[in-house]
Formats: structure tokens, sequence, C-alpha cells
């Protein structure tokens, strides 16, 4: 009774083994597997991320048309030392550079409504402004009273299918102006990136 007792607990022990042996084997070839998954979507995600940070070039006066989002279309841009509204009178609002050796490079982009809804102005896009290696950020007004005045756009909502025309404002080297080195805008608009090169 004791042998028989002796060779089942063997017999047992040799199954025992030999199936954790088995499952061994196959762990690394499915760890093998969830890494070429997790290798592809990789690869798919960096696919679609190139596609979505692809910059596209506009033009000034072109309408680029974001689908359900907006429309946006570069009107001007320009170096001054103080920016007033285009259709200034009486009382308004108006941005002067400070410090020495300092001035306002302004791009004003006009902005159309697709959304169903209103939306706050300043939540449309961002723009920075590239010179050689330099980058700056920009921060916004929008025009108000048929342009006669500026207002902030964190309190201005654009409505459906109506159009806002904001001045992205940053301060820079007065020598940006003349040195001819070159000056581009990025705008940032709905996970898109356009550049609108000025020299």
């Amino acid at each position: 009774m004791k042998k028989i007792t002796s060779i089942l607990l063997i017999i047992t022990l040799l199954f025992t083994v030999s199936a954790c042996k088995q499952k061994t084997d196959l762990e690394p070839q499915k760890n093998n597997e969830v890494v070429e998954d997790n290798n592809d979507s990789k690869k798919e995600e960096d696919t679609k991320k190139e596609k979505s940070s692809e910059i596209k070039e506009i033009k000034k006066g072109e309408v680029v048309s974001i689908d359900d989002y907006c429309e946006l279309t570069v009107n001007d841009t320009k170096f001054d030392k103080i920016i007033s509204p285009p259709n200034a009178e009486g009382v308004y609002s108006y941005y002067e550079a400070e410090g020495e050796g300092k001035t306002l490079f302004e791009s004003v982009i006009n902005i159309k409504n697709l959304l169903p809804d209103g939306k706050m102005a300043d939540e449309f896009l961002s723009v920075k402004v590239l010179y050689n290696k330099y980058e700056y950020g920009t921060f916004s007004t929008i025009e108000y009273d048929d342009g006669s005045d500026f207002t902030y756009t964190n309190i201005t909502s654009i409505e459906p299918l109506a159009n806002g025309i904001l001045h992205f404002l940053a301060t820079v080297p007065e020598s940006m102006e003349s040195d001819n080195k070159p000056l581009a805008i990025i705008i940032k608009a709905n996970n898109q990136e356009f550049k609108y090169n000025i020299r």
C-alpha cells in the first residue's frame, strides 16, 4: 500500500512539474504577441499624430475652413509702438509697447464661428510669433462697435455664423521690424496648425 501511494505521489508530481513547464513555455510567446500588438498600435498613433501635427502654410487673405469649427483669415500683420482700433473715435482702448527698444507685433485674424453654439473668442485659436529661432507668445483682443474700440476676448462670445476680428499682440524687440530675418506666425485651431510666412 505504501508502494502504491508512493507511485501515485510521484506520478502526480511529474504531471504537476510538466504542466508548470508547459505554462512557462507559453508565457513568453504571449508576452511577445502583446509587445508586437503594442508596437503596432504605437505606430498607428504616431502616424495619426504626424498627420495632425503637419503645419499647413497659408497666405494673407486666404479663407481657411476647419469643418464644423471655424473659418479663419489672416487680414494683416504689422509692427507699431501703439495699436489702436481701426475705426477709433472718441474714447477707446489701445495698447502701447512698454520698455525701451520694444515694439508690438500685431496679427489681425478674422474668425467665423461654424459651431452650433457661441464660443468665447479667446478659445477659438492661439497664435505665436516665430522670429528666426525665437518664439514669442501673444495675447488677444477683439474689435467692438464696428472697430471703434477693443474689448476682451475672454468675455466676448462669437455666436454661430457670426464673425469676430481678433488682434493678437506680441511685445518684441524693435530690431525685428527691419532686420529681414525669417518671420512667421503659427496659428493653432482645433488641433490643427497653420503657418503664415511674413518674410
